[in-house]
């Protein structure tokens, strides 16, 4: 007391459901990220490019939209809301009206975030849901290929030519092989095909919306700024939805 009084149990809950949903979308970015590192290995087989080049789009899609998605939640809501704020303050003339002030930033930070729009955060959780099965699957991929790297056999000093081309050709089989087990090209498709129809749907109920929230209008016009998306929504047969995340 007295800072418990603005600073009450209410608010910290919408402190926290603020901060657990950026963390986690941070979270998210970093596994994706580490996709990309934990693949390096696979660069040194070059005949492996065309096996993974779809992977690597993909987690691009995705890395797009989350960083987008950030900067919305960070730069345009939060910063923002955060200096009105400061500026209401500065004439507040009572305890109440500081705690009213406070309380209507955290309302209107969270429905901004869209944490109070129930078809929006399902959607979210669904994308933010995909992206995390992929990452692991990838990252699952990436250490069976460090794997196989690994087991080559070791090339004496001063090898010819035809010896080191031997290897790395048995290696190439080997992991191309492994990546063919896995049905990993096919599960590539799978996520590819549920991100791309849930960002649809989720484009969709922003469009719905921009009309009423200026803010969304801002995220809409972020994630799909050369109408790729809508090119590709108008053209695109209509997808069952997606059971990810359900």
């Amino acid at each position: 007391w007295p800072g418990s009084l603005v600073l009450s149990r209410h608010a910290l809950i919408k402190y926290q459901l603020l901060f657990r949903h950026l963390f986690h979308c941070k979270h998210v970015e970093r596994q994706l990220s580490a996709c990309w590192l934990s693949l390096q290995d696979a660069k040194r087989l070059g005949s492996l490019g065309g096996a993974l080049a779809a992977s690597h789009t993909l987690r691009q899609r995705m890395l797009h939209f989350l960083h987008n998605m950030e900067h919305y939640m960070m730069l345009e809501v939060l910063e923002p809301n955060w200096h009105v704020l400061m500026l209401r303050l500065r004439g507040a003339q009572s305890v109440d009206e500081l705690i009213s002030l406070h309380a209507s930033f955290l309302d209107r930070s969270l429905k901004e975030c869209m944490l109070r729009d129930a078809p929006l955060l399902k959607l979210l959780a669904k994308l933010l849901t995909i992206c995390v099965i992929y990452a692991d699957q990838t990252r699952s991929l990436s250490a069976a290929i460090t794997a196989a790297v690994g087991e080559a056999p070791p090339l004496r000093a001063g090898a010819p030519h035809e010896e080191r081309a031997a290897v790395r050709r048995e290696t190439c089989r080997r992991v191309e092989q492994l990546i063919s087990d896995r049905r990993y090209a096919r599960n590539v498709e799978t996520f590819g095909q549920k991100f791309d129809d849930e960002l649809l749907a989720l484009l969709a109920e922003l469009r719905k919306q921009a009309h009423r929230e200026w803010n969304l209008a801002h995220l809409l016009a972020r994630l799909d700024f050369n109408h790729f998306w809508r090119q590709k929504q108008a053209t695109a047969p209509a997808a069952a939805p997606s059971a990810v995340g359900e």
